[in-house]
């Protein structure tokens, strides 16, 4: 009897592992995951020597938790239990920024805050982001908000302090065009970094 049973329940552990293996990151639980992209790096373009610290990267309390934080209204905000991101909203940001300017930059020597002592960036990057949300829900103008203060500063010296605001319309319905549209407004928000630093 216990060999005629072991293969049922070999199957049964091998079929709940094998499924918990290909969906249990995007659904577990009724809940979905999500994360932010980058842009796609070139490894031709990592030819520039030039050094970035990224940060402190400053982010609101109420968009660092693991629910997806949307706007109903000016004034009335919605937590998703449902829909959350991957890992830490902060650690999100930090990789979608340092990624970004890596490749926008054709660099690899970047490093996020705080970093060690012996590095010395030629520019840094200092970000508050005061605000970044939008509305999933509208039927006619959904999009996504990213409010963005910081400075940049070379050799320890500050060049500016600028304000963003960039507004990406949502391509579709749902969460993952929401975060899709989060995703292309952290890349906007990088160019406008890498023109600064070009100047």
């Amino acid at each position: 009897m216990i060999k005629i049973l072991a293969l049922p329940v070999f199957v049964f552990i091998f079929s709940f592992f094998t499924g918990c293996s290909n969906s249990a990151v995007k659904n577990m639980g009724g809940t979905h995951f999500y994360s932010l992209s980058a842009m796609a790096p070139n490894p031709t373009s990592s030819a520039n020597k030039v050094s970035i610290g990224i940060g402190p990267v400053e982010i609101p309390r109420l968009l660092n938790r693991p629910q997806i934080v949307s706007r109903q209204n000016k004034s009335e905000i919605i937590m998703s239990e449902s829909h959350q991101w991957g890992g830490s909203y902060k650690e999100e940001l930090n990789k979608a920024i340092s990624d970004n300017l890596s490749v926008l930059l054709g660099t690899e020597n970047i490093e996020q805050y705080p970093w060690k002592s012996t590095f010395n960036p030629d520019y840094q990057v200092r970000i508050n982001i005061e605000s970044f949300d939008g509305d999933i829900e509208s039927l006619t103008n959904k999009s996504v908000t990213l409010n963005a203060r910081w400075r940049l500063l070379k050799n320890n010296k500050e060049l500016l302090v600028k304000r963003s605001l960039i507004t990406v319309p949502l391509k579709g319905s749902g969460y993952s065009a929401y975060v899709n549209a989060q995703s292309e407004a952290v890349k906007r928000f990088c160019r406008e970094i890498v023109t600064q630093i070009r100047k």
